[in-house]
């Protein structure tokens, strides 16, 4: 992913999002959870799929502080509050985007503990991860261009070191979510699609459990 700062949206061939499509198809409705800005050009991609979609955009809350839940150096973050999902609500698909490069692996492990609470088995989760020394400083606006096509912004050309989380260590705080296939991409992204374990048919038949 260049760092210098863009007139225009780049688009790259995204693997992640076609194989979320691929999971799709056949779906008759499916409810949907975006963790990151939405752009309306993606609300007309999912429009397909007679969804229900919730946006909780964490940009405008980072950085938050950092939590440590073995040392408790500070209080773990108030998901309630600073997502506000309604009650009962229990989503197909959650798009974290590139949010879990700006969490420490103690944060992440915390959101996923909460967002346990709002899947089903088969939700799947898919999320961005940068493997490269730097990232941007503020998170990337993405915007579905088709079902194999991203297209990503940001605001700011200045950088910060990134975490570089690694699939392993990932794989340690995502507790019931299950890496079920990650692409390597030519940018320095690594896409992947977890999978929340129990039955092994993609959760997305019946009707969706809220109204946003």
């Amino acid at each position: 992913m260049t760092q210098k700062s863009q007139a225009e949206p780049v688009v790259f061939s995204s693997l992640g999002l076609e194989a979320l499509f691929q999971r799709l198809q056949g779906v008759s409705a499916c409810s949907i959870l975006d963790l990151g800005p939405v752009r309306s050009k993606s609300i007309e991609f999912w429009s397909q799929f007679n969804p229900l979609i919730y946006v909780a955009d964490l940009r405008s809350q980072l950085p938050l502080p950092i939590f440590n839940n073995e040392t408790s150096e500070a209080a773990e973050p108030d998901w309630n509050l600073l997502l506000a999902l309604p009650a009962g609500s229990r989503y197909n698909v959650i798009l974290a985007w590139d949010l879990l490069n700006y969490l420490d692996l103690p944060s992440i492990s915390s959101l996923i503990r909460y967002l346990k609470h709002f899947s089903r088995p088969g939700t799947v989760l898919f999320t961005l991860i940068f493997d490269r020394k730097q990232m941007p400083k503020v998170i990337t606006i993405y915007r579905i261009v088709d079902e194999t096509h991203l297209a990503y912004e940001y605001d700011s050309s200045e950088t910060q070191a990134c975490p570089r989380h690694q699939p392993r260590a990932l794989a340690g705080v995502m507790q019931q979510f299950q890496i079920s296939s990650s692409f390597r991409l030519r940018n320095g992204i690594v896409e992947f699609i977890f999978l929340y374990e129990g039955e092994k048919e993609f959760a997305v038949n019946g009707e969706p459990s809220h109204t946003q």
